[in-house]
């Protein structure tokens, strides 16, 4: 992949002179993405962003809006986790990058879940990670008793309710909970995490704690990015192989369906939501964070790696590209 990286990477450059020479952008859009058979939701175009929240000592690259003067608010992971003194700071950075995740997805779906939520139920957060989902599910459902299950759950929590509580666990083994005991179970952005011999052991576990007409939903995003300029074309291609390498499914997302179907879910709902400027800033900060390890496997300098991450940042406006989300919903038979 190094070679690879190393001719992108000197087309990348002659693209950029070529650009200052001529002063203008190609406005080509190419059919790079993957097709799906079911309708795709229309794209949201444009969207405020509001970054009140982000710690000024942060890295200014990950912020789009130019510096203020004016006091801010402390980094919103911060605030929840209470815990950043406890992380390395690439960890950190890691976090803060899926705290505006979780509020871009919650702004686009216009709440924290699809399905519906009643009083007394038991809802389980499948790989909680730092409880941002979990805490907003548990202070807004203060009749319910919210889970949280992780490897690495949240130590500590700043203004966490009684009704939370979170579970050290390995999802791919048996879980530390009752069969039959749980209402609804909610999973997001595990698809980099979860072995593709390991997903039928995790949805059967679902099947198994859930009451009967329980609900599952499941919200991930295809591993690949979709109408892919030159660059990010071969970064894609290098992680396909990198999940291959670690046992991961790159196209998880087209068989989850089935997955569901033949393990015994019933009344399955699948919907889809794409994200391409507004999703521009997230994508940026990954690649950002990814830094090391990338220029350690293609044996490349910091320089050529920022140059190849302006790249793309500039290919998702010239080639339309966006990230797709995919939430599916599923029952489990009464």
């Amino acid at each position: 992949m190094g070679n690879q990286a190393s001719k992108v990477i000197e087309k990348t450059k002659e693209r950029k002179e070529r650009r200052s020479k001529n002063n203008r952008r190609r406005s080509t859009i190419t059919l790079g993405g993957r097709s799906h058979s079911s309708l795709v939701m229309a794209a949201t175009k444009s969207m405020q962003a509001n970054y009140d929240w982000i710690d000024e000592k942060q890295d200014p690259s990950l912020i789009s809006t130019p510096p203020v003067t004016k006091s801010r608010r402390q980094s919103i992971t911060e605030f929840f986790s209470g815990r950043k003194k406890s992380l390395v700071q690439d960890d950190f950075k890691e976090y803060d990058r899926l705290q505006r995740q979780h509020y871009l997805l919650k702004s686009a779906r216009k709440s924290n879940i699809w399905g519906v939520i009643e009083d007394g139920m038991t809802i389980v957060d499948v790989g909680t990670g730092n409880g941002i989902w979990a805490l907003e599910m548990a202070s807004e459902q203060l009749n319910c008793k919210v889970i949280g299950l992780d490897l690495r759950p949240p130590a500590e929590q700043q203004g966490k309710p009684k009704n939370l509580n979170y579970h050290e666990a390995d999802i791919t083994e048996t879980w530390p909970l009752e069969s039959e005991s749980v209402d609804y179970i909610f999973q997001r952005n595990m698809g980099q995490s979860i072995q593709k011999d390991q997903w039928p052991h995790v949805l059967n576990e679902m099947l198994r704690v859930l009451k009967p007409g329980g609900t599952i939903e499941l919200v991930e995003a295809d591993l690949w990015h979709h109408n892919p300029g030159p660059v990010q074309r071969a970064f894609d291609e290098f992680y396909q192989q990198q999940c291959t390498e670690l046992g991961l499914d790159f196209a998880f997302t087209e068989v989850i369906e089935k997955e569901l179907d033949s393990i015994g879910f019933s009344e399955l709902d699948l919907q889809l939501k794409q994200f391409g400027f507004i999703n521009k800033e997230i994508q940026k900060a990954y690649l950002r964070n990814r830094k090391s390890f990338y220029i350690s496997k293609w044996g490349v300098t910091p320089e050529d790696y920022e140059l190849a991450v302006q790249e793309i940042m500039t290919e998702f406006e010239e080639y339309h590209g966006f990230s797709r989300f995919n939430c599916w919903i599923a029952k489990k038979p009464i």
